[in-house]
């Protein structure tokens, strides 16, 4: 066997094992070396129109912001940042989920969001924004529907949530 083809096979069992663990199919996992060029590749790629948005946050890490920002230049898409929580102490599910609402717009075709913030370790409710989206989306064409990005770097192995039950469109960690 060459080195090339072990390469492939130990790839291959460690997608099958992240895939069992995450409750997806193998194919559906991707190798990167970090989160941050994961979420470059994920970011990077996006299909997006003129004139569509893409919402992040203010409390998301540079890499995100960068790679948001360089893609909408690319695509003549915009990028908008929101604040969901004024205090980390003291945010509340309702805060995080109606800031959310509020800043959906029918230009809206992402949501990237951090689960866990390394600067203060608030920890989203992903399934509630999850399900906002989704309530918002069930009045949308496809192509036009939110897809929620999520950043998921501290959350993954902490909790045992999988992409599923978070209700995130993507997962990168």
């Amino acid at each position: 066997r060459s080195l090339d083809s072990e390469e492939s096979a130990a790839e291959a069992r460690v997608r099958t094992a992240a895939a069992a663990h995450l409750d997806v199919q193998a194919d559906e996992i991707a190798l990167t070396d970090s989160t941050t060029m994961g979420l470059a590749l994920v970011y990077g790629g996006l299909r997006l129109r003129a004139g569509e948005e893409v919402l992040t946050t203010t409390h998301d890490f540079y890499s995100t912001h960068e790679s948001l920002r360089l893609r909408a230049v690319r695509t003549a898409a915009h990028v908008r940042r929101i604040r969901l929580y004024r205090d980390a102490r003291s945010v509340s599910v309702d805060e995080v989920v109606s800031g959310v609402r509020r800043a959906v717009t029918r230009r809206t075709r992402v949501l990237a969001v951090t689960w866990v913030h390394s600067s203060t370790g608030v920890k989203l409710p992903v399934r509630a924004i999850a399900d906002v989206l989704q309530s918002v989306n069930r009045s949308r064409a496809p192509a036009d529907r939110i897809l929620l990005c999520v950043d998921a770097v501290h959350g993954f192995g902490v909790e045992a949530a999988t992409p599923a039950e978070l209700g995130c469109d993507v997962f990168v960690s």
